[in-house]
């Protein structure tokens, strides 16, 4: 058998005196949307951001491995792993005086050479095709700063469709779009996934996760409580130790079947 497109392996990462992460591990097939379900804290995002290399694992009381294709992804340069991965935060701002066109340019630096290399006609094409897909090509003249935090979401995902890179990391990513641009989003990922990329979702929006993804893991005070299936995983159980204070409900969506979740 082949590699899976991502391993993470026995991932431990502390912070000062607290244990975040506690031997976290789970494989990522190409074609599989992926995702980690856990209260505030639990270590979601800091997972994503050692997945991207942007926490390194050299901290005290912190261990791992985080492979590509049976490659160790966090040995590769900053370059290269660019290629491979891409991480989406909640909120994509700059420093200074940039363009959503110029942010999505950004993508491809690792493709370029480097931030001071010239952008080609690819890769203003492949820009282009991003921004369309991402339903922001519209926004391509205005500043970044200018546009709302939903329109920045757009933009961010479209520079990480421009990166190019297999593996999608979307950290609370889609969390500032309204009920429309999240719908036609979700259809995106669909369609993303069925090209062959993987993508991770994180998402306190449970209903919308369980909706996108096939599977899952679950996390708790930096530990794995189970993981598997969507359907199997979001149990009346599981929920009940995720969030033992809350007073919830689980059913199966009409149409589609995938597990949703209601106050009592």
């Amino acid at each position: 058998m082949s590699a899976p497109m991502l391993g993470v392996y026995g991932v431990s990462y502390r912070y000062g005196e607290r244990q975040v992460l506690d031997e976290v591990s789970f494989e990522l097939e190409e074609g599989e949307i992926h995702s980690l379900f856990g209260p505030n804290g639990s270590g979601k995002s800091t997972l994503l951001k050692i997945i991207a290399g942007v926490i390194a694992l050299d901290a005290p009381g912190s261990s791992g491995q985080i492979r590509h294709r049976g490659t160790d992804l966090l040995a590769l340069t900053p370059l290269e792993r660019a290629r491979v991965v891409a991480y989406v935060g909640g909120d994509l701002r700059a420093d200074f005086p940039v363009t959503a066109l110029e942010a999505v340019l950004l993508g491809r630096i690792c493709h370029s050479g480097g931030m001071f290399q010239q952008f080609s006609a690819q890769d203003r094409q492949v820009a282009r095709e991003a921004m369309e897909r991402c339903l922001c090509w519209g926004l391509r003249d205005r500043e970044l700063a200018t546009l709302s935090g939903g329109e920045r979401q757009l933009v961010a995902v479209a520079r990480a469709l421009a990166q190019g890179s297999r593996l999608l990391l979307l950290d609370e990513a889609l969390s500032r779009m309204d009920l429309n641009h999240q719908a036609q989003m979700g259809a995106v990922l669909k369609a993303l996934a069925s090209e062959g990329r993987a993508i991770i979702l994180v998402s306190h929006d449970v209903n919308l996760a369980s909706e996108w993804a096939a599977s899952g893991l679950l996390l708790k005070n930096g530990r794995r409580l189970g993981a598997g299936p969507i359907r199997e995983l979001l149990t009346r159980e599981t929920i009940q130790k995720l969030y033992p204070g809350a007073e919830l409900v689980i059913c199966p969506h009409p149409v589609s079947g995938a597990p949703k979740i209601f106050f009592s």
